[in-house]
């Protein structure tokens, strides 16, 4: 586990009710700005997901 960016939790805060695209969107930034944490098998999945309807979108 690594050190929290708390400036960067501070602004980017997730959502109420996030939808399954915004905590998509959210984890994927995450990763790249924060070590905060390793994320769960379910989070990496739905960063995965999230990341390939990204990639099909711009085909």
């Amino acid at each position: 586990m690594g050190t929290i960016n708390r400036q960067w939790h501070a602004d980017h805060r997730m959502p109420a009710k996030a939808t399954e695209d915004q905590r998509g969107a959210w984890h994927s930034e995450h990763i790249e700005a924060c070590g905060c944490r390793e994320l769960s098998a379910r989070e990496q999945d739905l960063v995965v997901r999230w990341r390939d309807a990204q990639r099909a979108a711009k085909d």
